[in-house]
């Protein structure tokens, strides 16, 4: 199949190279003029990552990044630990370990193996339409390319799910959180007393201190010697144009009574913070054009708060997921003489994919906002009861787990025993392959 997959970030060149080891003819198009290495450190669940290993991309990942030995979760004012998330154990717990990794240099391996792949890469290449049931698209210098299958994997911000769905598209959302985002160098962490037990370069650990409305996470990033932090906080004050000294009244203001060592951290960062507010996007009706030759997937359908750690890997999900129902309905080996696609084995594809990955998304954009809802919530006694539940791993017997009924439970996300084997143990490759079967 000839197939122009629209966006050259995590998605878009995750699916380039599980297509192009299948032979399709595959071509990327970016706006962007270079590919650069912007981003910090990105979290990658294990059911994400068994497809990189699947694809190749072993020894380039595990070069590049590294597993945390544990996520230990404190209380917020005196420093205790709460709980220990085995996340080294995960690796023979789910088939790939969990890892820590700055999104620049996983965009670049990533680059690296859909170029090896067979894909072709444009870049300064803007679109700016879509036929949609043709499988053109249009680009800003007039051009317009053809393909069999359009993909559109254009961000949270999706100009392609804004033409498909016109004015349907309820567009982005805000969560209600927000994250200041800074970075510090290791070696003033190790020099000060107070901070020098948390830095362990051979078998590191990443930790999350939680409190009402406030949250601390740090992780190392290799390569990089320095300490990724992610100060969440509501969404209640706007921080656009903010100076530096605006930031540092704002965030000394919320961490003022924490653990000793956070506010060290916080004093110790590079002379740059900058603040996010978190959005999603709902799961839209429709992901795909009737025709079947066109689909969105990615942040486009599916951007969500990351306080499950699973935005970016539901990304690689999609790829898998799409990659699978491609090979199944129109495999590049059987491609007909003529060059044409079956049609109506294609719409079976773009519908399988689409319906797998709806139920999947939604349920883990919901479960995702609910986590971070859980580890700041201010009443007294269901804080207590969420320590409670972080002590035994989640083991809330009130609530019988169904996916449908993750956002009932009143633990703490992956510090939910349950929640980390339904999200981890998921094979979207195994689920697309029934459902294809199905209709």
């Amino acid at each position: 199949m000839k197939i122009i997959i629209v966006g050259a970030g995590i998605a878009g060149l995750s699916l380039a190279i599980a297509l192009g080891q299948s032979k399709h003819d595959v071509t990327i198009l970016d706006a962007a003029a270079a590919l650069e290495e912007l981003g910090a450190g990105v979290q990658m669940t294990p059911q994400a990552v068994r497809y990189f290993f699947q694809w190749g991309l072993k020894d380039d990942v595990i070069s590049q990044s590294y597993t945390p030995k544990e996520m230990i979760i404190k209380d917020w004012k005196d420093g205790s630990i709460l709980t220990a998330v085995p996340t080294g154990k995960m690796a023979t717990e789910y088939g790939a370990p969990y890892i820590l990794i700055h999104r620049g240099n996983l965009l670049t391996i990533l680059h690296q193996h859909a170029l090896k792949a067979g894909a072709k890469l444009r870049l300064s290449s803007r679109v700016v339409n879509y036929v949609f049931e043709e499988g053109i698209v249009e680009l800003e210098n007039g051009e317009k390319l053809h393909a069999d299958l359009v993909i559109a994997a254009d961000g949270i911000n999706s100009m392609a799910r804004k033409r498909l769905l016109g004015p349907s598209d309820e567009g982005s959302r805000p969560t209600g959180w927000a994250a200041v985002r800074m970075m510090t160098e290791l070696s003033k962490l190790k020099q000060d007393p107070e901070t020098a037990p948390l830095i362990d370069t051979t078998t590191p650990s990443s930790y999350l201190w939680i409190a009402p409305n406030v949250s601390c996470m740090m992780y190392q990033i290799r390569n990089h010697d320095k300490l990724n932090i992610v100060l969440s906080h509501r969404d209640d004050v706007n921080m656009s144009g903010f100076t530096l000294e605006q930031y540092q009244s704002a965030v000394n203001a919320w961490f003022k009574d924490f653990d000793a060592p956070v506010q060290k951290m916080i004093g110790l960062a590079l002379p740059k913070m900058q603040n996010f507010p978190v959005y999603e996007v709902s799961p839209p009706s429709s992901w795909a054009h009737s025709s079947g030759k066109f689909v969105l997937m990615g942040d486009a359908t599916h951007a969500m708060a990351f306080y499950l750690s699973m935005g970016v890997s539901l990304a690689v999900e999609d790829a898998a997921s799409l990659a699978e129902a491609l090979d199944l309905a129109c495999p590049a080996s059987k491609d007909t003489s003529d060059g044409q696609v079956d049609e109506v084995k294609l719409k079976r594809a773009i519908r399988t994919f689409e319906t797998v990955r709806k139920a999947r998304a939604r349920v883990v954009q919901e479960a995702s906002l609910h986590a971070g809802d859980m580890a700041h919530i201010e009443d007294p006694q269901k804080r207590s009861r969420l320590y409670e539940l972080l002590r035994t791993d989640g083991a809330d017997e009130t609530v019988p787990f169904e996916p449908a009924t993750i956002t009932q439970r009143e633990g703490y996300g992956l510090a939910d025993r349950k929640v980390r084997d339904w999200c981890y143990n998921y094979d979207v490759q195994g689920e697309t392959r029934k459902a294809y079967e199905s209709y």
